[in-house]
C-alpha cells in the first residue's frame, strides 16, 4: 500500500484548522449568526468535512470556547512561576491575548453578556483553576485582614470586561473618534490604565477592611 502524501492533511491539523476559522466566523457572527456553510468556505472545504470534526454547530461552538478558555488559563498559570507583581503580569497576559486573538475575545465577551448563554460544562473545572491561581495573587498582595474583601471573580470580569470591550468596540471608535484601539500606542496605554486599575482595586479593599476593623471597634 503506497506511503500517504505528505501533502494530504492529518485529522487533527484539519479538525484544529476548522476551529481556528470558526472561531473568526463566532467572533464575527455570534452564535446564531453563525453559519457552518460559513466556515467550511472559508476552509476551502465542504460542510460535510466539518461535520465529521464537529457533529453540529452547537459542539463546534463548545470546541471554541473550550479553545479559548484554555489558552488564556494556560497564560494566567504561566505567571505563577514569576510571582513577583503577579496581577500586573496577569493583566499583561491578558492584554496579549485580546490583541494577538481578537475575534477569540469577542467569542468570549459574546458568551459574557448574552441574555441565554449556551451552556458549556467543559469549561467549569479549567475557569476554576483560573480564578484560584487569580485569588491566590491577590491574596498574595493584600494585608490578612483585607483577604476575601477582593474576589477573583470580581477582579477578572472588572479587567476583563475592559479589555473586551477596548478591543471588540474597535471599529466603532475608530469610525467615530478617530481612535485605533490596537495601535501600539493605546495598547501600552491600556496596559498602564490596567495597572493603575489593579493598585486602586488593592488600595480600596485595603481601605474598606480597614474601615470594617475601626468601625467593629468603635
Amino acid at each position: 500500500m503506497p506511503a500517504q502524501s505528505a501533502s494530504v492533511p492529518v485529522t487533527e491539523d484539519r479538525a484544529h484548522e476548522i476551529l481556528r476559522v470558526a472561531i473568526d466566523v463566532f467572533g464575527q457572527a455570534g452564535y446564531a449568526g453563525a453559519r457552518i456553510d460559513e466556515v467550511a468556505l472559508r476552509v476551502g472545504i465542504r460542510r460535510p468535512s466539518v461535520l465529521y470534526h464537529f457533529p453540529d454547530k452547537a459542539s463546534l461552538y463548545a470546541a471554541a470556547i473550550g479553545d479559548v478558555v484554555t489558552d488564556i488559563v494556560d497564560r494566567v498559570l504561566g505567571t505563577e512561576d514569576h510571582p513577583d507583581d503577579r496581577l500586573e503580569a496577569i493583566a499583561n497576559v491578558w492584554v496579549d491575548f485580546v490583541i494577538e486573538r481578537p475575534n477569540a475575545a469577542r467569542v468570549l465577551l459574546r458568551q459574557m453578556i448574552d441574555a441565554d448563554p449556551i451552556p458549556l460544562e467543559s469549561t467549569e473545572e479549567p475557569v476554576r483553576r483560573l480564578l484560584a491561581s487569580i485569588q491566590s495573587a491577590i491574596d498574595e498582595r493584600l494585608d490578612p485582614k483585607a483577604r476575601k474583601s477582593l474576589d477573583a471573580t470580581e477582579f477578572a470580569l472588572i479587567l476583563s470586561s475592559t479589555s473586551l470591550v477596548w478591543v471588540a468596540s474597535r471599529s466603532a471608535v475608530e469610525g467615530a473618534l478617530g481612535l485605533d484601539t490596537l495601535s501600539p500606542d493605546s495598547i501600552q496605554r491600556h496596559r498602564r490604565i490596567l495597572h493603575a486599575l489593579t493598585r486602586q482595586l488593592l488600595a480600596a479593599t485595603t481601605e474598606a477592611a480597614d474601615s470594617s476593623v475601626s468601625g467593629a471597634r468603635e
